[in-house]
Parts: C-alpha cells; sequence; structure tokens
C-alpha cells in the first residue's frame, strides 16, 4: 500500500502497521513523516526506540540483537533503520531477514532517499511493499506549492491573501524547510489576518532553491521563463556549469535518440523503455517531440557543445551565456544561428 503524508493522519487512527517505509528527496517532509509515526508508535507504547544507518560499516547483528531483546521497562520497541543510496547484496538479504521478524510489539520504521523505477523493482524493495505501507515523500510541484502552503498557513492559524500566497510561492520553491520555519515565526508576530503581501514583504526573507535535475523539465513543459529562473538561481547557489552540461547533454541526447527511433518507425514507449526513461517523463518527452524540429535539436544541441568548449577553455562566464541561450532556444520551433 503506498500511503502519501498527508494520509498519514487517517490511517494511523485505524492503527500501526508492522513496519513502514518513507523514501524521496525531501527533508522536511521525511522528518515529519517519521515524527508522526513515532508519536503514533509511543501512544500505543512502543517506549523504546533503536537507530541504525545502513552504511558500509552497519552491524547488522546488531540490529537483529536489539530486534530481539526486550527491556525491563518497555516490552514494544521501534528499530529505526536509515537506509543508503544503493543497498548491496549483503544489505539487501539481511533486510529482507528482517522483515520476516515482525511481530507486535516491534515496529520497523525505515528511511530511504529517492528511488529511481530501476531500485524500485529489486527484490528488497518488493519485501518492503509487502510488510507494510511505503511513503514517499517529494516536495510539491510549483502548481500545487500554493495550496500546500495555504494548508500550512492554516495548520498554524494563518491565511494569506491570494497575492501574497503566491508571492510566498515564488519566494520559496524548493525549499520547504526554509518556509516552514518562516510560517511557524509568522505565527507568533500576532499579524492582521489574512495577511497581505505587503506584511509577508515586510517580515519574511525570500530563500528559493533548485536542484539541477530540476532545470529541464520546464522546458520540455515550454515554461522557458520558470527554466531561465531556476537557471540564474542555480548560478547564485554555485551549481557548477559543467554539471548542468553533463545533465542537459543527457536529456539533449535521449532527445535525440528518441527522434531517430520515430523516424525509422519504433515506437516511442518502446524507444523511451530502451532508454530506461522513468514512464512518468515519457508523455513530457514525447509531447516536446511534437513540438522541436531535427534541425532545432541539432541547434540546441551545438549550444551545448559551445558551452562545453567555453568550459575547457575555462570561461565560464560564456559557457554560462550559452546555457541560458540553450534555455531561450526552447521558445519556438525555428532552427537557431550558432556562431562557430
Amino acid at each position: 500500500m503506498r500511503l502519501y503524508p498527508e494520509q498519514l493522519p487517517a490511517h494511523l487512527q485505524a492503527g500501526l502497521s508492522p513496519c513502514y517505509f518513507i523514501y524521496g528527496d525531501e527533508p522536511l517532509l521525511k522528518l515529519e513523516a517519521l515524527d508522526e509515526l513515532r508519536r503514533a508508535a509511543r501512544a500505543r507504547g512502543f517506549d523504546e526506540r533503536h537507530r541504525f544507518d545502513a552504511d558500509e560499516g552497519l552491524d547488522w547483528d546488531a540490529i537483529f540483537d536489539a530486534s530481539q531483546s526486550l527491556s525491563l521497562f518497555s516490552a514494544r520497541q521501534i528499530i529505526e533503520l536509515h537506509l543508503p543510496e544503493k543497498l548491496d547484496k549483503t544489505g539487501s538479504d539481511r533486510l529482507r531477514e528482517l522483515l520476516r521478524q515482525c511481530h507486535p510489539d516491534l515496529l520497523l520504521l525505515l528511511a530511504g532517499p529517492r528511488l529511481n523505477q530501476q531500485q524500485q523493482k529489486t527484490a528488497w524493495f518488493k519485501a518492503l511493499a509487502d510488510a507494510g505501507p511505503l511513503v514517499p515523500v517529494s516536495a510539491p510541484d510549483a502548481r500545487h506549492f500554493p495550496r500546500w502552503l495555504e494548508q500550512r498557513l492554516h495548520r498554524h492559524g494563518l491565511k494569506a491573501e491570494p497575492d501574497a500566497l503566491h508571492w510566498l510561492a515564488y519566494a520559496f520553491e524548493g525549499n520547504l524547510l526554509a518556509v516552514a520555519g518562516e510560517i511557524e515565526k509568522l505565527s507568533l508576530l500576532d499579524l492582521a489576518q489574512p495577511l497581505t503581501l505587503a506584511t509577508l514583504q515586510q517580515n519574511v526573507q525570500p530563500h528559493h532553491h533548485f536542484n539541477p535535475f530540476q532545470l529541464f523539465d520546464p522546458l520540455l513543459q515550454g515554461k522557458v521563463k520558470r527554466a531561465c529562473r531556476i537557471l540564474l538561481q542555480l548560478r547564485q547557489e554555485g551549481v557548477e556549469a559543467g554539471m548542468l552540461c553533463h545533465l542537459l547533454a543527457r536529456e539533449l541526447n535521449n532527445l535525440q535518440q528518441l527522434q531517430l527511433g520515430l523516424q525509422h518507425g519504433q515506437p516511442f514507449h518502446q524507444a523511451a523503455a530502451a532508454l530506461h526513461i522513468w514512464s512518468s517523463r515519457q508523455p513530457l518527452m514525447q509531447a516536446v517531440l511534437g513540438r522541436l524540429s531535427a534541425a532545432k535539436l541539432s541547434s540546441l544541441l551545438a549550444m551545448l557543445a559551445a558551452a562545453d568548449r567555453a568550459l575547457a577553455a575555462f570561461d565560464d562566464d560564456e559557457a554560462w551565456r550559452w546555457l541560458y541561450s540553450l534555455c531561450v532556444g526552447f521558445l519556438d520551433d525555428q532552427p537557431l544561428a550558432i556562431s562557430p
């Protein structure tokens, strides 16, 4: 069963499952989901907690010893295990062995990073899915972020006018930890309700945050202004142009391979599967191929090559200019003129 963080309160009213796996790349939502599960467990008599990190030096025997021992003070206990980016064969085998030991007086709370489709097909992930609810956590996308903020404000007894809410979404996109702290601060200031744009701008310091993987999807969606904003913010945050070149090269090369496959009569989903493109991203890739001609895609790749040459010449400013031009190049389907 898959649960989302906002579904946990209703789920926990019906009781605790023996095992939960919270995974994803959003630290605030992961921390809050774990806290909610810990509180629910304490209310049911799970007074003892053992935490382990499954790194290379993990002593799995210590986990099994903890899971099988009873203290003098508590007959019910929590084993909390934080999984690494990759789980080796030993870790996979021991984890599945641990899951087989679940019983009513033992609660397993497992936390892990964001997982790709290949990782979600592994034996250990399937064993976790059989053992209890899966709780994926990820930051709300730009469309749903204002609603998330509205709910967060309501939780603290606050309301915001529509323009104030949209400013808050713009000011903190990608940084839930920061905006959660600001909302808590606002709740202590006894401000007039609903909060106005002027009130927020006087009392809140903007702090948005993006990661490099968020750059390409707006380009696929035709949201070029948003992509340019993300690009400029990434530069301010110290992301290296070379890293973006690498990521964009992979995505543009995938588009080119898909385009060639379609030209040779290959079904899109077959070509996408061969390139290991996530099913959730395939509609975006398919849609952009309807807008980009082969000549335009070649021009975009030429721009990326120019950025690479600038990096090789240690000219970072020139590389960033080419990256910005590449983003703007997604605006229409006309071929671009690339200077030699």
